[in-house]
C-alpha cells in the first residue's frame, strides 16, 4: 500500500467516525503499522517529524519503555487535538492551549521537551505567545491538512508502541535511544531489526561470561553464579585492543607516522601501533579541495589553511604536513570509499539518501533506493541541506586535485 493509499483510507475512516477521539480502528492500526515497518520513510511523507520528536523523548533517558509509553500517549493527544479543529473548527476553547495546566503539563511535558512540543503544534499552526503561557491558532489549517497532521500523529503513535516493542525484546537496559532509532530506521521489517538490536546489545564489547571466568574475577570482583558482562581487553579473532573496533569489526588501517621493524617483535609499539585508526577527510579538504595536514589524536586529514587544526595544535595534538606519498595514498583511499551519483539525480537536485553499502547517493523517492534497503543495506537519510551540498561535492571532487602539489610521476596509483 503505497502512503497515498494511506491517506485516502484515514480519510475514509474519518467519513465513518462516530466520535471526537482517537484512532482505535484494529483495521487502520494494524495497516500503518506494517506500512510504517515495511518502510519507516512514510513518517517523511507524513511530515510527522516522528524520529526527531522520539529522539528529543529519549535522551538522558535511563527506562526506555516507560518512556516511550509515555510519547505513545503524547502523540495520542496530539492526535485528539488535530480531530478536534477537524471535526468542530468554530468551536474557539479548541484554539488555545494552555501551557501550565491540563493535558499540557500531564502528557505533552511529561513525554517532550518544550521545543519539541512547539515543533509538533507548529504542524496544526499553534504559534507560541510572547510569554509562552499559550500557544493561539490565528489561520486555522485546512481540513486535509489537519486530517494528515492527524494521520502522522497516530503513525507517531504506532513507531512509539514498535520501538517499545523491540525494547522489550532486545535487553532494554543495554539499548540506549540513539542506537534504538538507528537501527529502527535502518532495517526493515520487525523481526530484522529485533536481530539487530539483540546483536548490538550481546556484540564484542559486552561479552556473557559466568562466575567461572578468572577475567570478570579480576575486573568485576563477581562472586556468585550470575552472568554478568565485561569488556575483554583484547579481540579473541584478531588479538588487537577492542578500541580499534567499529561495531565488531576490525577498522582498516593506515600508519601515516608509525615506523616499525616487523623483524623485531619485542617492539612494545607493535600492539598500540600496527593497527592505527583509518584517517578520515576533513570537510575542508572537498571546500579547499586541499590535502596537507594530518592530526593523529584526531585521526584526520585537513587542508592548508583549515581553523580546525588550530584548535588541535592547542590541545597539543600532533600535526604534521603529509609526505607526497601519504597524499597520494590517501587520496586513493577516499577513493576506495567515494559515493557515486545515482541516476536519479538530476541536475540541480541535492541527495536525499546514502547507501553506505552501495556507496551511492539518491534522491528522494528513488525505487532504488527501496531495492537497497530490502536487501538490508544501511540506506540512511541525509537531513540537513548543508549535509546534502557537503555530499554532492565530496561525489564530484576530483581526487586527483589533492595532490596537485605531488610530482605527476608519483599519480601512477589513480591510473
Amino acid at each position: 500500500m503505497s502512503a497515498e493509499s494511506l491517506v485516502a483510507q484515514y480519510n475514509s475512516w474519518l467519513l465513518n467516525v462516530a466520535a471526537v477521539t482517537p484512532c482505535t480502528d484494529n483495521k487502520i492500526v494494524d495497516v500503518v503499522r506494517q506500512r510504517i515497518l515495511e518502510e519507516p520513510d512514510v513518517h517523511s511523507f507524513l511530515h510527522n517529524d516522528a524520529f526527531p520528536l522520539i529522539s528529543s523523548g529519549l535522551q538522558d533517558k535511563a527506562d526506555l519503555h516507560r518512556t516511550l509509553q509515555h510519547l505513545a500517549c503524547a502523540f495520542q493527544t496530539l492526535e485528539q487535538a488535530a480531530l478536534h479543529l477537524y471535526f468542530t473548527p468554530w468551536r474557539k476553547e479548541f484554539h488555545t492551549i494552555k501551557t501550565y495546566s491540563g493535558y499540557y503539563v500531564h502528557i505533552l511535558e511529561a513525554a517532550l521537551p518544550q521545543e519539541a512540543i512547539f515543533q509538533a503544534l507548529e504542524k496544526l499552526n499553534y504559534k507560541p505567545e510572547e510569554d509562552e503561557a499559550s500557544l493561539k491558532i490565528w489561520d486555522l489549517p485546512a481540513p486535509p491538512t489537519l486530517a494528515k497532521a492527524a494521520l502522522g500523529f497516530l503513525a507517531a503513535r504506532v513507531e512509539c508502541n514498535i520501538l517499545a516493542d523491540l525494547v522489550s525484546c532486545s535487553g532494554a537496559t543495554l539499548v540506549n535511544g540513539t542506537d534504538l532509532i538507528q537501527e529502527r530506521r535502518s532495517w526493515r521489517g520487525e523481526d530484522a531489526c529485533m536481530e539487530r538490536l539483540q546483536k548490538l546489545v550481546l556484540g564484542p564489547k559486552a561479552v556473557p561470561v559466568t562466575k567461572s571466568s578468572t577475567a570478570v574475577d579480576s575486573v568485576n570482583g563477581a562472586s556468585n553464579g550470575e552472568e554478568v558482562f565485561y569488556q575483554p581487553q583484547f579481540c579473541d579473532h584478531c588479538h588487537e585492543p577492542w578500541h580499534m573496533h567499529v561495531n565488531g569489526c576490525r577498522r582498516m588501517v593506515i600508519d601515516h607516522h608509525a615506523h616499525i621493524d616487523p623483524d623485531k617483535p619485542g617492539d612494545d609499539r607493535c600492539h598500540t601501533q600496527a593497527a592505527h585508526v583509518k584517517f578520515a577527510m576533513h570537510d575542508c579538504v572537498f571546500v579547499e579541495k586541499s590535502l596537507e595536514q594530518c592530526c593523529t589524536q584526531c585521526h584526520m586529514f585537513h587542508s592548508s589553511f583549515c581553523s580546525t587544526v588550530k584548535g588541535c595544535r592547542e590541545k597539543g595534538h600532533r600535526v604534521t604536513q603529509m609526505t607526497s606519498s601519504e597524499k597520494i595514498q590517501a587520496a586513493m583511499e577516499e577513493q576506495a570509499r567515494k559515493h557515486q551519483l545515482h541516476c536519479c539525480l538530476q541536475p540541480g537536485h541535492m541527495p536525499h539518501y546514502r547507501c553506505s553499502h552501495c556507496r551511492t547517493l539518491h534522491y528522494i523517492n528513488c525505487q532504488e533506493l527501496l531495492q537497497c534497503r530490502y536487501k538490508g543495506h544501511n540506506a540512511s537519510m541525509i537531513m540537513l541541506e548543508r549535509d546534502q551540498q557537503l555530499w554532492l561535492q565530496r561525489s564530484l571532487t576530483d581526487l586527483t586535485l589533492l595532490c596537485r602539489n605531488v610530482p605527476a610521476q608519483s599519480h601512477s596509483g589513480f591510473e
